[in-house]
């Protein structure tokens, strides 16, 4: 037997006992590889990775939520501000409008609206050259709202309240409609 020949039957006998051996690593590798690559562990990870990022995903899309409706609340509150400090600024631009009241608001009682003025001297203090005080708040719009039953009981009630003696000169407004106390005032309606 030559060198050649040995060599042949060498490779067969390699042959003969690697295809069963091949066989058997074919049935029992991939499990080996699995078990020891740790394939499973990995896929289950990979799952509660996936479902957290779909809890994160959800959480981030409910504070998007939040943050768009804080920053729409904040610009109405921002937009209410500046209508108000207008407001605010309209109304410090206006003088002052000092309400007195005269009477009780009882049932059955109405109310009139009264424009009231104070001369700076009343006319007995110019007949004798004085020179009166006057306060300050008559500089300025005066009402009063008088309570009474009749429009004559108005009038009374205002001439004691505001004599004219003391220089003080009332008008009731032509067109005034009385309202009877605890009625509800009207409502305005949009036309």
């Amino acid at each position: 037997m030559s060198n050649t020949t040995l060599l042949l039957v060498a490779i067969a006998v390699m042959m003969l006992v690697a295809v069963p051996v091949a066989m058997m690593m074919k049935d029992f590798l991939p499990g080996f590889v699995l078990r020891s690559a740790g394939l499973e562990q990995l896929e289950n990870r990979i799952y509660v990775l996936h479902a957290q990022a779909h809890d994160i995903q959800d959480r981030v899309n409910v504070m998007v939520q939040r943050r768009n409706q804080v920053a729409a609340d904040k610009h109405r509150i921002d937009t209410d501000n500046r209508k108000m400090e207008r407001a605010i600024a309209e109304i410090a631009e206006q003088p002052p409008l000092f309400v007195h009241e005269v009477g009780d608001p009882q049932a059955g009682m109405t109310k009139f609206l009264v424009t009231i003025a104070q001369e700076k001297a009343s006319s007995a203090a110019r007949a004798a050259g004085e020179r009166a005080q006057v306060n300050p708040i008559w500089r300025c719009a005066n009402v009063a709202e008088v309570w009474a039953s009749s429009m004559d009981e108005a009038k009374q009630l205002v001439e004691v309240a505001f004599p004219f003696k003391m220089g003080f000169t009332t008008a009731f407004p032509r067109s005034q409609v009385p309202r009877k106390a605890g009625a509800p005032r009207a409502k305005a309606t949009a036309t």
